[in-house]
């Protein structure tokens, strides 16, 4: 039996049955008709069960039900209806024992009669169903003793129970599949709960769909909310749905309204910003700021057009990580219309602003000339010159460590200055020495068409040559859900040629420093980390060029997770102790394990105190430090494994 599934029947199961001589209840259900024994003494004795129709005169045995022995005695029972109750399902272990100690506890007992829960009433004989009564016949039971015995009289109809009205609070198509909540208030609202779907615009019927399901409690304790993700939609199909809640028995109630959505309608999903253009050599650079929430994302669509305000085809696919397309399918001369379409996992975002690019030709430039190099400041420099000053806009600067390499663009864009033939170019991104460097130079036209190379030249860098590294920067979070966040920066290899990898590091907002090791090593600029703790942490990034080349860390970048709170406990109750001495105050647990709970006091004229606090899974405490003529006001919080304390339930009272 799953456990949420006696939690909630705990909170929000009502009074559906009507009562017979105060002791016994029964019920039609689907599987029988249930009868409901609400004495202990019958349950600790045994009793016979004695049934007649409507014109029979003569009571018939159809049952016999024994006490229970042991925990294993409960199991059986249970396991022996499973599937003849909603949502049923066999005893754990602990969970059995833990009721079994209940059920010799003579303080406990009481409340075995509170739990409408059927499964547990047939396990401790409080409780049986009838399969073979007929649906539409009119019963007489008897349920007898040695020395007692009770009589009752049903009409064996499937009841129809009113829950409290559910209503929509969410309908989304989703990423992938629709999913759907509906709110109930609290009081009266129906522990359990079916979904029913059909195709719209069809003559089918509503069917019900076995998909994923679940219900909690708001933070207020107010209402009640109802989840469907319906794993088995088709997508573009647009469907009606329907909820109808089920009590503990399968005895269906209240609907809710009708909805309606079509799978994979559109979401919002971040579209990309900053486009710009620029004519390069062969083609026409179209580039963009990196998108955010990439986790979200599938593709990045580009599309193209030689009109502005129609005819726009698919040009490329590109992955979320691109920001940079160059399109060499152009004409010089001829003006071309772009715009991003960012894909999610069923529908697209809105695209972005148009922009124009120009694409006038490759312009044939000589490379840059009188190329040389040398040590400066403890810094390679280079020297060059060239004489076109009308076409040549800059130069790039390509760098190599081997003689067989490939040369690697190390530099920015480095503007041509006006009236000048000869340039310099300091390199302090160099990391390491005792090394031969190989420099080129290339000049760039105004319309980013590439010279052939420069003649490579080459320096032998000194071993105390050690510049330092640029460290990563910009760190930024997102929230992916509530343990995980993802954590991007700048894209490092845009300024620093050679990198091999960046580590993350992390420590606690009250550690002086961060740990030597990092928690992980990555090759693009975004990491995913989860935190199931609440507090502050802190995180820093490092590159690495080569195998052992580091920068300095980042700026730390603080993070806060806010811890969640349990919700209060529920179904708080007084008993007055045997001897007239005091209270015992009971609530029920929680599905999850918790470290403890703290009883709140107050006598009304001041706030609620710390009266005690309770480890563990007690859910119990005696109070005998009262006082007649005072009216006592009791909460009780929850604590969390984590430490982190609910909000007060609601309150009981007690006057002594």
């Amino acid at each position: 039996m799953k456990q949420i599934i006696w939690i909630l029947c705990l909170v929000l199961i009502g009074e559906v049955l009507w009562a017979q001589e105060g002791k016994v209840r029964m019920v039609g259900t689907p599987n029988g008709v249930y009868v409901d024994v609400k004495d202990i003494t019958f349950a600790k004795q045994g009793y016979w069960v004695l049934r007649k129709m409507e014109r029979e005169t003569e009571f018939s045995p159809v049952l016999r039900v024994y006490p229970a022995q042991s925990d294993i005695d409960v199991q059986k029972r249970v396991k022996d209806h499973l599937y003849l109750f909603p949502e049923s399902g066999v005893f754990k272990d602990s969970l059995a024992i833990l009721l079994w100690e209940a059920w010799q506890d003579p303080v406990k007992q009481p409340q075995f009669l509170s739990l409408d829960i059927p499964q547990i009433s047939i396990g401790f004989g409080l409780g049986f169903l009838d399969t073979t009564a007929v649906l539409g016949k009119q019963y007489t039971y008897q349920i007898q003793t040695e020395q007692d015995g009770y009589e009752g009289q049903l009409l064996y109809t499937l009841p129809k129970t009113e829950f409290a009205a559910m209503e929509t609070v969410e309908i989304d198509p989703g990423e992938a599949f629709p999913i759907l909540r509906f709110r109930s208030h609290a009081t009266d609202a129906a522990p359990l709960f079916e979904v029913f779907r059909k195709e719209r615009g069809t003559d089918t019927e509503f069917k019900q769909v076995y998909s994923t399901r679940g219900m909690n409690t708001t933070e207020q304790g107010d209402s009640i909310i109802y989840f469907i993700q319906d794993t088995t939609a088709l997508q573009t199909l647009r469907y009606d749905y329907y909820i109808q809640g089920k009590d503990l028995y399968g005895n269906v109630g209240t609907s809710s309204d009708t909805v309606s959505l079509q799978v994979g309608g559109m979401r919002n999903v971040t579209r990309g910003f900053n486009v710009r253009t620029a004519a390069v050599d062969r083609g026409i650079k179209i580039y963009w700021e990196p998108l955010e929430q990439r986790y979200a994302l599938q593709n990045i669509l580009l599309y193209r057009s030689d009109n502005y305000d129609s005819d726009f085809t698919l040009l490329a696919t590109l992955p979320v990580t691109d920001t940079v397309y160059v399109d060499q399918d152009v004409r010089g001369g001829k003006n071309y219309y772009y715009q991003l379409v960012m894909q999610g996992e069923s529908t697209v975002s809105f695209p972005t602003a148009r922009v124009s690019g120009l694409y006038t030709g490759i312009v044939n430039l000589l490379p840059p000339t009188q190329v040389s190099v040398y040590m400066e400041s403890d810094f390679p420099t280079l020297s060059w010159q060239h004489v076109d000053t009308t076409n040549v806009a800059g130069f790039y600067i390509y760098r190599s460590f081997d003689s067989d390499g490939a040369l690697r663009q190390i530099s920015d864009f480095i503007p041509i200055e006006k009236d000048s033939v000869r340039f310099t170019y300091r390199d302090t991104s160099v990391t390491i020495g005792d090394v031969q460097g190989y420099y080129a130079v290339t000049a760039v036209s105004y319309t980013q068409s590439l010279s052939p190379l420069s003649e490579v030249v080459n320096l032998s860098i000194p071993p105390n040559v050690k510049t330092k590294l640029e460290s990563p920067y910009q760190l930024r979070y997102i929230w992916q859900d509530k343990e995980q966040l993802s954590i991007t920066w700048m894209d490092m290899e845009q300024r620093i040629a050679g990198i091999d990898r960046y580590e993350v590091f992390r420590k606690g907002a009250t550690d002086s420093v961060f740990p030597d090791e990092p928690i992980a090593v990555v090759q693009l600029n975004e990491y995913v980390d989860t935190l199931s703790t609440a507090g502050s942490y802190e995180y820093a990034v490092r590159l690495v060029v080569g195998s052992n080349t580091y920068s300095a860390l980042s700026t730390p970048m603080r993070v806060e997770k806010i811890p969640e709170k349990p919700l209060a406990p529920a179904k708080l109750r007084l008993y007055v102790a045997d001897e007239g001495d005091g209270v015992i105050l009971q609530w029920d647990g929680s599905y999850a394990p918790m470290a403890g709970y703290h009883i709140y006091r107050s006598s009304g004229e001041t706030p609620p105190a710390l009266l005690t606090k309770l480890e563990g899974e007690a859910l119990e405490y005696f109070d005998n430090e009262i006082k007649k003529g005072i009216t006592y006001y009791y909460y009780v919080t929850t604590i969390n494994m984590q430490g982190t304390e609910s909000e007060l339930s609601e309150e009981v009272v007690f006057i002594p």
